[in-house]
């Protein structure tokens, strides 16, 4: 997401005194291709034993994608990170760890296009085809059972991972630090004192991969962490997210939690939140 700082920065250096317009594309919000690697490795929590593959994705690409399989669980997560994700790095490493602590599920973790060997394109329309052939893929190949299935996604991930429940069968969407208002999180980081000056607008083609409406379309229950220090994604974002999640007949339960982006599952507040909530999904669905 810090992507749109650079992206409205440049447009108003562009722009001058006279005011400019910034415009929010793919190249604002997807992860990049080109994004230097850690020199890291995923570590599978203790218990867990981890498989690394690369799957085809019919028409799209391929992908790769690592489980992380508690043989005593019948749950699974599949996570989405952020845009500057890597399955093989410290922060997936403590994500996972942390998921396993909380919930004790299995958990699927894959890469980005340009990354861990993925050749899926960096597209809008691929992105948009991902999410449904992924999960397909995942159940043919029984990395995904009879038990219920979430989808977690952190800041861009919460809009793949939202791509990834509309297709249905999901026991619950958790969705961190990320909200669909592509145009008011841009203008989020436009200093307050050029925000006269400065008119911010998504590309159209962006508008192609729907957000909002995916996440509407999974009906599954939402779970939305918000950190109340979160400068990338502001607090305000997530509750009109919410709002405008319920209005439409979603059910949505928000949680504030005292950390900034990407934090929330390193708060004893975030923890708990995402334990009742698979709890209670859990329960139903068995």
């Amino acid at each position: 997401m810090s992507l749109f700082r650079s992206v409205l920065i440049g447009a108003m250096i562009a722009g001058g005194a006279g005011g400019c317009t910034a415009v929010i594309t793919q190249a604002s919000f997807f992860p990049r291709e080109t994004l230097a690697a850690p020199d890291q490795v995923l570590k599978a929590p203790p218990g867990y034993v981890a498989t690394s593959r690369m799957i085809d994705l019919d028409g799209i690409g391929q992908v790769r994608v690592v489980r992380l399989d508690n043989p005593g669980s019948d749950a699974a997560i599949i996570y989405s990170a952020g845009n500057g994700g890597f399955v093989d790095s410290d922060a997936s490493s403590r994500m996972a760890a942390s998921l396993a602590a909380v919930t004790g599920a299995d958990i699927i973790l894959y890469d980005y296009p340009g990354r861990g060997g993925t050749t899926v394109p960096a597209t809008i329309a691929a992105a948009v085809a991902f999410g449904p052939a992924m999960v397909e893929r995942l159940r043919r190949d029984g990395w995904l059972g009879a038990g219920p299935v979430y989808a977690y996604g952190l800041s861009f991930g919460g809009s793949m991972a939202a791509a990834m429940v509309r297709g249905g069968g999901f026991a619950g969407l958790i969705i961190e630090g990320s909200a669909a208002d592509y145009q008011a999180i841009g203008r989020d980081f436009v200093p307050g004192i050029a925000k006269p000056f400065v008119k911010v607008r998504t590309d159209e083609a962006l508008r192609g991969f729907d957000y909002f409406g995916y996440a509407l379309a999974g009906r599954a229950p939402i779970l939305l962490l918000s950190g109340t220090g979160d400068k990338v994604i502001r607090p305000r974002r997530m509750r009109e997210f919410a709002d405008q999640l319920t209005a439409k007949g979603a059910q949505v339960t928000l949680r504030p939690v005292p950390v900034g982006h990407g934090g929330a599952l390193d708060s004893q507040e975030g923890r708990d939140a995402l334990a009742a909530f698979m709890g209670q999904r859990t329960a139903s669905a068995d």
